[in-house]
Order: C-alpha cells, then sequence, then structure tokens
C-alpha cells in the first residue's frame, strides 16, 4: 500500500498556512490538499462512505497559478473581492504571476 508523500516546501507550507487562517476568518474551513490542490469550502455534504458533494468552495493550485471559486449563494459573492486578495496574496508570496 502506498501514500501520497506531502513534497511542498517549507516556504509553501507557511504560506498555505497564512491562507488557511485568511479563508477561516472568512468562514471557510480547510478541506484537503491533495495532488497540487488545496480546497477551502463553507459547506460539505455526504457521508463517510460516499462522494461528499461541495458548495461554497475555493480551489487553489499550490504548484501553479489557477484557481477557482465555486459560489452557490450570495454569502460568498459577497466576499468574492477578499477572497481573491487572499489568494493573490498566496501566490504573491510563492513569487507566482499570471504571466
Amino acid at each position: 500500500m502506498s501514500t501520497e508523500v506531502k513534497v511542498l516546501s517549507t516556504s509553501t507550507r507557511t504560506n498555505l498556512e497564512a491562507l488557511k487562517h485568511h479563508m477561516k476568518k472568512l468562514g471557510f474551513k480547510y478541506f484537503e490538499e491533495s495532488h497540487g490542490w488545496a480546497y477551502f469550502c463553507m459547506n460539505v455534504f455526504g457521508e463517510a462512505d460516499e462522494l461528499a458533494t461541495f458548495e461554497d468552495c475555493v480551489c487553489i493550485s499550490t504548484r501553479f497559478f489557477s484557481f477557482s471559486i465555486q459560489v452557490d449563494g450570495l454569502e460568498v459573492a459577497k466576499k468574492a473581492p477578499e477572497i481573491s486578495q487572499a489568494i493573490l496574496d498566496f501566490y504573491e508570496a510563492e513569487g507566482s504571476n499570471e504571466s
């Protein structure tokens, strides 16, 4: 049986912890980091033995400049500018940009 090895650099882990803290203040719960993506959700539905469905989620890549925001509620839509800024701050700290 193999296990997934976390290969995030120390600086990325530090930057991700800062992002987790900021997203928590915005009402998101950190869900998981998997395959280079970190998931923050306000609502997660599903049983332990079935696939969960997510609502009001933000997914960011910890390896390259890419993120997505799934907005199902007005509460998250109102926070979009703050969410975007928190994500952009993460990428700036990582040294990533849109070029």
